[in-house]
């Protein structure tokens, strides 16, 4: 058995590189990485004639050590990235990965959720991309069953969806997963169930205008401009909480569930220019859902810390991480870039506009990524939890 083991470990190096060249799949190569430390040591080893998968899953293991896999990364549009490539930013050690993508520059993400990108085409037909592993999902077209929008959106078809999440990852629930898409226009609400061949656009008891999902203790909540939260459960709509007081014009709304598994709203304050080429963020305040055995519903109660947490927002599915598992990573922070749409559409602002770090306890604004300014304008960048599940 030793003399075997002895074997496998000295195979030719020629030999060994011809193998990981021709590893498709993430998980083997981290696999062959296992076996031994011979093989490890040429798996990890820097070597500018690797190629192929080889030379693909190396990247992708920097990027796992980057981010520890768990925290989220800034997918960045620039001008470089040609034709299969695309920059995944780092805000811990400040670098940036390229991993292939085959998207043209100028596609939108309109949703990242549990490591997927969101992203539609002329056809209507909306693609989850997961860029870890190179997976993709075809849903069904999305499109509007009433035709309200349709002359509309036969210009700014990737204009229609405005935001969407996973209930949970497909990889881990292929057969029970749920999508969620906020559409421009009306700001309602489509669901589409895994296993089913079209959309539910659904209809609720009133027109809501929503402008946040999430998927807490299993159960679809959505968020509108004016602080109100509504729970969805199959099909039916309910007002979970009402506001106190409404937030101000020029608020948008973020719900992420905390670490210790509360639900937070967080109110994101645009400045109150009337050119929305130019809108700003220049406040936040955040607030957690309390219960009370005296009251007949739970209310929001600001909070002025988040304590060794830091928040991601924008487009993508809120996400809370814990700042004592990521040295670099701001404690009682909020993460944020370029989150803007109404019922107008969707409006493009520069990958540098509104993008940011906001400290809670000092009220001071920080830069987390500073684009080169060549590359305006582009789309905004959009955060994304690295996920190398492939089944």
């Amino acid at each position: 058995m030793a003399s075997s083991a002895f074997g496998w470990a000295w195979l030719p190096r020629e030999l060994l590189d011809l193998i990981l060249d021709r590893l498709p799949e993430f998980t083997d190569y981290v696999r062959f990485c296992s076996v031994c430390k011979p093989w490890r040591l040429i798996a990890l080893g820097e070597d500018e004639s690797d190629s192929g998968y080889h030379q693909l899953h190396k990247q992708r293991l920097s990027i796992l050590k980057s981010c520890r896999n768990k925290l989220p990364m800034l997918v960045i549009p620039t001008k470089h990235n040609a034709g299969d490539l695309r920059s995944f930013y780092s805000i811990l050690d400040g670098k940036l990965y390229d991993l292939p993508l085959p998207l043209p520059c100028e596609t939108r993400f309109f949703g990242s959720s549990h490591g997927w990108l969101f992203t539609i085409d002329k056809s209507l037909a909306i693609t989850l991309i997961n860029p870890w592993s190179g997976k993709t999902i075809l849903l069904p077209e999305f499109k509007d069953p009433w035709g309200k929008y349709q002359p509309w959106l036969d210009e700014n078809y990737d204009q229609f969806p405005g935001k969407a999440i996973l209930s949970s990852d497909p990889c881990l629930n292929p057969g029970s997963y749920e999508i969620v898409v906020i559409y421009l226009g009306s700001m309602d609400l489509a669901v589409f169930r895994s296993g089913e061949n079209a959309w539910n656009f659904l209809t609720l008891k009133r027109q809501y205008f929503f402008c946040d999902v999430l998927y807490y203790k299993g159960l679809l909540h959505a968020v509108n401009h004016f602080g109100e939260m509504v729970c969805i459960e199959d099909g039916t709509d309910r007002v979970v909480v009402e506001p106190a007081i409404p937030p101000p014009d020029f608020t948008t709304i973020h719900l992420v569930e905390s670490r210790q598994g509360d639900l937070l709203m967080v109110w994101r304050f645009l400045n109150d220019n009337q050119d929305n080429t130019k809108c700003k963020t220049i406040d936040f305040k955040v607030f957690k859902l309390l219960r009370s055995y005296d009251q007949a519903r739970p209310t929001w109660v600001q909070i002025e810390s988040i304590g060794d947490q830091a928040l991601f927002l924008g487009d993508n599915h809120a996400v809370c991480v814990s700042t004592s598992e990521f040295p670099g990573c701001k404690s009682n922070s909020i993460y944020y870039t370029e989150h803007y749409f109404d019922e107008f559409g969707y409006v493009p602002c520069g990958t540098d506009d509104d993008n940011g770090v906001f400290n809670l306890a000092n009220r001071i604004f920080e830069l987390h990524y500073v684009p080169d300014p060549s590359h305006k304008p582009l789309l905004p960048a959009i955060w994304i939890v690295p996920n190398f599940i492939t089944s």
